[in-house]
């Protein structure tokens, strides 16, 4: 019923159309590339950090918590000695998954390097963020992940910071869920432990080597 300009013109104007649907997709999947990591999925180092920045204004504004949790596989160097990288890959999304679906929608959970991972907790006291951490260890500690050369389990270890207590910029509540990360590592590993836990311990030692 259409005569044959008209036909042209709505050829033309559905070629523009599927050449502005097809710039946003590209669009989209670089803004995607750019800000997750390409194993886990997740938010990668440099996202988080702006993540970060982002949430602890808007707590240092309103007057309001904020935790962050840096993780780390148990003994992942062996895992990947044991069964090779593919498998320690394998084992990396997995725990990436687990991360993502026991997080809270309003949390950041990021990629923060190697086997390491780092979630950013908005309005959270350290008692929410502990018992959110150890929602995450328990988890993983029984998850058996089926990898191509059988089952494997891990189990993590988790430093928790909390603003303002722990530290009152990005720079110190990292470097304190880093130290509480390593203490829970050098005290058996596979629990949680935040940085009053982990003051608490200090303490404790000085008091028996004194």
């Amino acid at each position: 019923a259409l005569d044959e300009d008209a036909v042209r013109l709505l050829e033309m104007l559905a070629i523009q159309a599927a050449q502005s649907i097809q710039r946003g997709q590209l669009f989209e999947q670089m803004e995607r590339m750019a800000t997750t990591d390409g194993l886990s999925g997740l938010l990668n180092h440099r996202t988080f950090q702006a993540r970060t920045d982002e949430q602890l204004a808007l707590a240092r504004r309103y007057n309001r918590k904020l935790s962050i949790i840096l993780t780390d596989i148990d003994h992942f160097k062996s895992v990947n000695d044991t069964y090779g990288h593919p498998v320690g890959d394998q084992v990396l999304k997995g725990v990436a998954r687990i991360l993502q679906e026991t997080a809270r929608d309003t949390d950041i959970v990021a990629r923060y390097g190697g086997e390491e991972f780092a979630i950013v907790m908005p309005e959270t006291d350290a008692a929410g963020a502990r018992v959110i951490a150890e929602r995450i260890r328990e988890k993983v500690r029984t998850t058996t992940f089926e990898t191509e050369l059988g089952p494997l389990r891990v189990t993590l270890s988790l430093g928790v910071s909390t603003f303002p207590e722990s530290g009152a910029d990005k720079a110190t509540l990292v470097e304190k869920s880093d130290q509480c990360l390593y203490f829970a590592k050098r005290h058996g590993r596979n629990q949680t432990v935040t940085v009053a836990e982990m003051e608490a311990g200090n303490r404790l030692r000085i008091a028996e080597t004194a």
